[in-house]
């Protein structure tokens, strides 16, 4: 089974997805990655051209060929929830974790990656701060219903969160996984 990693952007799931492949001796993924390396652009140029429509599209397609991968460690963009097929998908093909960090933790380091601001749009016409609040408040509710662990990633350091995550993988998906 997949080890899913869901949360809002700046939660820290790819910074997660590598500290668990290196601890799980599995693959790791990122479906905002695998869609712009299938696209040849970024996230922020599919929006500009396709709109958001068209980007969620293109990522249920990208979560498709994922979960029909090997076992892997995948973190998912943060809206992926959004799309009731993705949601079915991660429930049916793997275990997955919550990463949650408070709206001002997200803020700060969201600002603090200068990537982030080049690959990835704005969702709404609101301040950042905002939009973070308004969107949680939206997908926090789908983040809970596929996720079986939910892990505050502004309380402790990831590479503690990825010890406690590797244990509760192996007990919890009954997988002979080396460590």
């Amino acid at each position: 089974m997949h080890l899913y990693l869901v949360g809002y952007r700046g939660s820290g799931k790819t910074t997660l997805a590598k500290l668990l492949s290196d601890q799980l001796g599995l693959p790791w993924f990122d479906s905002d990655i695998e869609v712009e390396k299938k696209e040849g652009v970024t996230i922020r140029e599919i929006f500009d051209k396709h709109g958001e429509t068209g980007f969620r599209d293109r990522e249920v397609a990208a979560v498709e060929r994922l979960s029909q991968l090997p076992t892997a460690i995948i973190a998912l963009g943060g809206g992926a929830i959004l799309r009731p097929k993705n949601r079915q998908t991660i429930q049916r093909t793997g275990c997955c974790v919550w990463l949650n960090a408070q709206p001002e933790e997200l803020a700060k380091r969201i600002h603090g990656d200068v990537l982030t601001a080049q690959r990835r749009p704005a969702l709404t016409g609101l301040s950042s701060f905002e939009e973070i609040v308004s969107l949680l408040a939206r997908r926090e509710p789908l983040y809970q219903e596929v996720s079986q662990l939910k892990v505050e990633t502004d309380r402790e350091p990831l590479h503690d969160i990825a010890k406690r995550v590797a244990i509760w993988y192996q007990q919890r998906c009954n997988e002979e996984v080396p460590t």
